[in-house]
């Protein structure tokens, strides 16, 4: 093995490290509590080779969230095949929501705040950041959901229906929090019968 191949192993292995610690003390600590000092102690690492990786934590807050959001992304995309219906697509992304989720509660203990606009952020720029990769997902989302639309004559305004989504996805992550996982597969079933309702009989 080469110097240099060696040398970028060694890097990926710190930023890999480093983003575990991360993860771990942003979930434990919450955004505001958390420091770099805090975050370099995890990773076993000096805090001034944490900052050469990163230059502040919100740096490092909205690595996490764009690298699990495009995990996320692409995942439901992957599911989402031509011959999916409106319904179908709602319950395949919620059921993988839910499970997803359910698998890495750290993640949702970051996600869940700037999805509801609590976190205020060091650096403002990171506000419109944290909430852009959810809201790219969402709009490709609802873009397969406004082809389903026309296509089936679905009786639903694409506005209101984002509205009951992003309701529906912080329900789904309190539920979580809380260990009811059973509850908010509970909340999906009813909404995705209530959709049905709808379309059966949109008077």
């Amino acid at each position: 093995m080469s110097v240099k191949e060696r040398r970028e192993r060694e890097e990926k292995s710190r930023l890999a490290a480093i983003l575990v610690a991360a993860e771990n003390i942003f979930a434990e600590h919450g955004y505001h509590r958390a420091r770099m000092d805090d975050i370099a102690e995890a990773a076993e690492l000096a805090k001034g080779t944490l900052y050469y990786y990163f230059k502040s934590k919100d740096e490092i807050f909205m690595h996490l969230l764009k690298r699990e959001s495009a995990k996320v992304h692409a995942e439901v995309r992957r599911m989402i095949s031509t011959s999916s219906t409106f319904i179908e697509i709602l319950e395949q992304s919620f059921d993988f929501y839910i499970e997803y989720f359910d698998r890495n509660i750290g993640y949702l203990k970051i996600f869940l705040p700037c999805l509801c606009g609590v976190i205020r952020f060091e650096n403002p720029d990171a506000i419109r950041a944290s909430t852009h990769t959810y809201d790219v997902h969402v709009k490709s989302l609802l873009e397969e959901l406004r082809k389903r639309i026309r296509k089936e004559g679905v009786p639903f305004k694409l506005e209101d229906l984002l509205k009951f989504v992003r309701t529906l996805h912080i329900g789904i992550g309190l539920k979580l929090l809380e260990g009811q996982k059973a509850e908010a597969q509970a909340a999906v079933r009813f909404f995705i019968d209530l959709v049905k309702r709808v379309m059966e009989d949109p008077s």
